[in-house]
């Protein structure tokens, strides 16, 4: 057939529902669109005549005949090899999914029977269910009315996710993702006995985890659902109230130990969820409320959007438990230039570290250079072997240690390796990315960045050069030590007892950093941003607003709201009426108690600090509190009506109404398809490449493209040096290994060989 085929070109004649020759091989069908299918192969018609079909790649035919008949032929051999029964095998996947959830897709054209199962059904299960648990489709023209949640009850003792639910999880570089859940895994507690007698017939408070794409074993407190889904479903007013809340939160808090508002004291998750009911009952929000308590939306559903907005509360909550997950004590890589990216202040000991690890290495650097240097081909002393041995031995140690301690160390500032420090990395880079960061927290970040990654190296240059520049054994293990305590100056610093040894500093600044990359202080000084995220008419917003082009930023609305007793609960009224009596009495102790005290971070700061424009702790965002206009703004978002959100079926389900599946007004919130499906390490690869290419300094131009011309210059200034930085963790393995040829040629030869210095004349000659 194909060689007959081959001979004809594959021009079949149209006509007949079989070709001459394959009546009884390959089936043909023609549509009215003049597209022939040949055995599920599509044909065009040719321009030149009405009865001839053309197919360009005849090796699909071959391969296609080839691929049934074999295909065949390997399941059956595969199932009779492995001795698979499989009406047995398909019992053993309805346990798995009764088990787990639906993990996979059947069949629908051949369901599959309680009597019956053939061989090839049963492959076709297992295909399936590996495509959709591994990801071997990619999720393209992903629908938004895919991402609406399951709601209804909520289940007891079992998960609240199954297998084929689209959710966002959160990486190790903070940023959610969506992805589908694959998978739930269930176990018992650790602590769970299945051997005691009092347990016997009793089901134990299971433990659920997810897989979701290429992530394994999630927990649920790292799971939320869909933010595109739940908006389809409730609309955006839950996210107002968000921003809201976290401004609340930010004037409630206080860094004063042993008080009940003191961060580490104060009940986060508790205030936000005192916040969440009071809105949602109160009047102006009828309408949203009768949403909310929709039977069709259920107890599952107020779950998952509660679940969702909570989330940067729950985060605040688990940074001041000083958890597992945040062990600000135990991570030695959080340095003096940590606490200026977080905090914006204290910048007098940040200058003074730079310039003690600066001036040091490059007072090493002359002082070896001024010894003087060999020439090529000139015989070295015999006595400066001894030196030239200690030479190759620190560079095995530089090969075999310091090389992956920099890159490992590297991934840990640059990627998204599982600990503090790099989770307040990631944080900063996304307060970095969206333009809101002051002018300290920026220089404070990015010195960061570069002290932690692209200094170590440097100074390991720097010693290597210092090496091969010296003559005594003695000297050369000691300029290798005074270049790793150089290295290490503003990490060792922090851990000094009168810096921060409970590091509350670190913590409070951390909280602070959730607010600021969860608050969007653009949009709430944008009629147009506001109106643009949360589907709220600009003319309406003005009129709440008074016509103020900033919208909700006004710092004189701000200070008289903040003494307006109509806009307070009677505890707030109680709070500033007795600091208003203490104030008045001179009672000092009692005003530090009802009165919020300004501390800011640093000693110079804490005198100057008004003065310098700089923000106390938790009074960064006080010119947003302008509640006389949130009180307005917090219910304008529409609601959604639910009757064109869902439709009942003649069956009595409902399901989503095809209304919203044709929805595609906005795109997906935080779906990136480019990253579907990869590993943590290659992502760090692709940033890798971003930065060579100037990709990633397009992305932070892009973010403060409307901002002042200084803070452009400044991104385009450090987007060089971070460039510079990242290409010489390239050239430092190279250096390393012309320290070796030079140091072996040395002791091989007894004359002096300088790769540097010959290349560098080559290049100069040319």
């Amino acid at each position: 057939i194909i060689i007959w085929l081959k001979r004809l070109k594959t021009e079949i004649p149209r006509g007949s529902t079989k070709a001459s020759g394959m009546s009884s091989l390959i089936e043909i069908e023609s549509n009215d669109d003049g597209i022939l299918e040949i055995g599920g192969r599509c044909y065009s018609k040719t321009s030149n005549s009405d009865d001839t079909f053309v197919d360009n790649d005849i090796n699909y035919i071959e391969e296609s005949v080839k691929s049934r008949s074999n295909g065949q032929r390997d399941e059956n051999t595969l199932f009779e090899s492995l001795g698979l029964d499989p009406k047995t095998c398909g019992e053993e996947l309805k346990k798995l999914e009764s088990t787990l959830g639906k993990a996979f897709i059947r069949d629908k054209s051949s369901p599959t029977t309680q009597n019956e199962e053939s061989h090839t059904l049963l492959f076709q299960r297992l295909t399936d269910m590996l495509t959709t648990e591994f990801q071997v489709l990619k999720k393209e023209n992903l629908n938004p009315s895919a991402l609406v949640p399951s709601l209804g009850k909520l289940p007891t003792n079992s998960s609240l996710y199954a297998p084929g639910d689209w959710v966002e999880i959160e990486g190790l570089d903070m940023i959610w993702r969506l992805d589908m859940i694959t998978r739930v895994i269930k176990t018992a507690p650790d602590d769970y006995d299945w051997n005691d007698p009092t347990n016997e017939g009793k089901e134990p408070r299971w433990d659920f985890t997810y897989n979701a794409g290429i992530e394994r074993h999630v927990y649920a407190e790292d799971i939320r659902a869909s933010e595109t889904g739940l908006k389809l479903i409730f609309g955006c007013r839950p996210w107002v109230w968000q921003q809201w809340a976290l401004l609340k939160l930010e004037e409630k808090l206080r860094f004063q130990n042993n008080h009940q508002d003191d961060f580490e004291h104060f009940d986060v998750q508790k205030y936000a969820s005192d916040l969440w009911e009071d809105w949602v009952n109160h009047p102006r929000n009828a309408d949203f409320r009768k949403v909310y308590l929709d039977e069709r939306i259920g107890e599952k559903g107020r779950n998952l959007l509660v679940n969702h907005i909570q989330k940067p509360f729950n985060l605040m909550d688990i940074m001041c438990e000083d958890s597992d997950e945040w062990e600000f004590h135990e991570d030695d890589n959080i340095n003096v230039f940590t606490y200026l990216s977080l905090h914006g202040s204290g910048i007098i000991m940040p200058l003074f570290v730079l310039g003690v690890q600066v001036v040091i290495p490059i007072i090493l650097s002359i002082e070896a250079n001024n010894g003087g240097s060999c020439a090529n081909g000139e015989v070295i002393d015999p006595d400066v072997f001894l030196a030239k041995i200690m030479s190759l031995a620190v560079f095995s140690y530089y090969s075999f240690s310091v090389i992956p301690d920099t890159y490992a160390n590297f991934y840990n500032v640059a990627g998204s390796a599982d600990t503090t420090y790099s989770h307040l990395l990631s944080l900063r880079r996304q307060l970095w990315l969206q333009a809101e960061d002051t002018l300290l927290q920026m220089i404070g970040y990015r010195l960061d960045i570069y002290l932690s990654t692209s200094y170590v190296i440097v100074l390991s240059m720097l010693n290597i050069f210092v090496i091969l520049n010296e003559t005594s054994a003695i000297e050369i293990v000691l300029n290798a030590l005074a270049f790793a305590f150089i290295a290490r100056i503003d990490e060792d610093l922090v851990k000094s007892r009168w810096y921060d040894p409970e590091r509350r500093w670190c913590a409070a600044g951390s909280v602070s950093m959730v607010m600021q990359t969860t608050l969007k202080l653009r949009w709430l000084a944008s009629a147009t941003l506001f109106s643009k995220h949360f589907q709220v008419s600009e003319e309406k917003l003005l009129e709440a607003c008074e016509g103020d082009p900033r919208l909700l930023y006004n710092i004189a609305v701000a200070n008289a709201d903040s003494t307006d007793l109509s806009l307070m609960t009677n505890a707030e009224k109680l709070k500033y009426v007795c600091a208003k009596i203490a104030e008045k009495d001179g009672n000092y102790t009692a005003l530090n108690e009802y009165r919020k005290p300004r501390v800011y971070f640093g000693a110079i700061e804490n005198v100057l600090g008004r003065y310098l424009g700089l923000y106390p702790v938790f009074e960064r965002f006080t010119g947003y509190r302008t509640w006389s206009r949130w009180e307005k703004v917090l219910f304008l978002s529409p609601v959604p009506d639910l009757e064109s959100v869902f439709q009942t079926n003649p069956d009595g389900t409902t399901t989503v109404s095809k209304s919203v599946a044709d929805y595609s007004d906005s795109p997906i919130d935080n779906y990136y398809p480019d990253e579907d499906g990869v590993q943590e390490w290659m992502l760090f690869l692709r940033h890798f490449r971003d930065v060579l290419i100037f990709r990633d300094l397009h992305r932070a131009l892009q973010s403060v493209r409307k901002t002042c011309s200084m803070t452009v210059v400044i991104r385009i200034f450090d987007g060089m040096i971070y460039w510079g930085s990242y290409v010489i963790h390239i050239l430092f393995p190279l250096y390393l290994i012309s320290g070796f040829v030079e140091t072996i040629f040395n002791l091989a030869t007894g004359e002096c060989f300088r790769p540097i210095a010959t290349l560098q004349s080559y290049i100069v000659d040319w």
